[in-house]
């Protein structure tokens, strides 16, 4: 049985390193040029925009883009206009070491969503790829129950990054 097994096993390395190997192959093409590429897109960007200053001359409309998916439904969304800023406080109904463990869980929990989303708004902030409207989605997406995150939602500003706001609002809180 081990004859056979050893005899498979050296078929298959046989095979495998005598065959040429087309995905490691060094190409013939000179690696692109990063700014070339950066240089490439300004300049579609400009047409792009060049474009849209075109059919608006002409009496044109351009729609916004709006091709990201809200995650942000509208019902939460209408609940989130109408929650108000304070806290709401829970009347406790049960005592005791499980309702302790239940509560710290749901504020930690609280705190790991508020962490996230600002890592989130750092991170698109950085990277310049999120429109004001996908930075709302966010925030109304992942508000719920919190405090902090619906007060960005409705007391924030355009003048300020999403994320500067949000920490400062965290730091208000700790």
């Amino acid at each position: 049985m081990i004859a056979p097994m050893r005899l498979i096993s050296t078929f298959l390395v046989a095979f495998a390193t005598s065959g040429e190997c087309r995905f490691l192959a060094p190409t013939d093409a000179p690696p692109a040029d990063v700014g070339s590429i950066e240089v490439q897109i300004a300049a579609l960007n400009a047409q792009i925009a060049a474009g849209k200053a075109d059919i608006i001359a002409s009496g044109g409309s351009v729609e916004p883009d709006d091709s990201f998916v809200h995650h942000c439904k509208p019902e939460a969304k209408a609940a989130l206009d109408k929650a108000s800023d304070a806290p709401v406080v829970e009347k406790k109904d049960e005592d005791g070491l499980f309702a302790a463990q239940m509560e710290a869980s749901d504020r930690k929990q609280l705190v790991d969503n508020e962490e996230f989303l600002l890592g989130l708004l750092i991170m698109h902030q950085a990277r310049h790829n999120w429109s004001y409207e996908q930075e709302l989605d966010a925030i109304c997406d992942l508000a719920k129950g919190s405090v902090v995150i619906t007060k960005l939602y409705k007391h924030h500003t355009r003048t300020e990054p999403m994320s500067a706001q949000l920490a400062r609002m965290m730091d208000e809180v700790a």
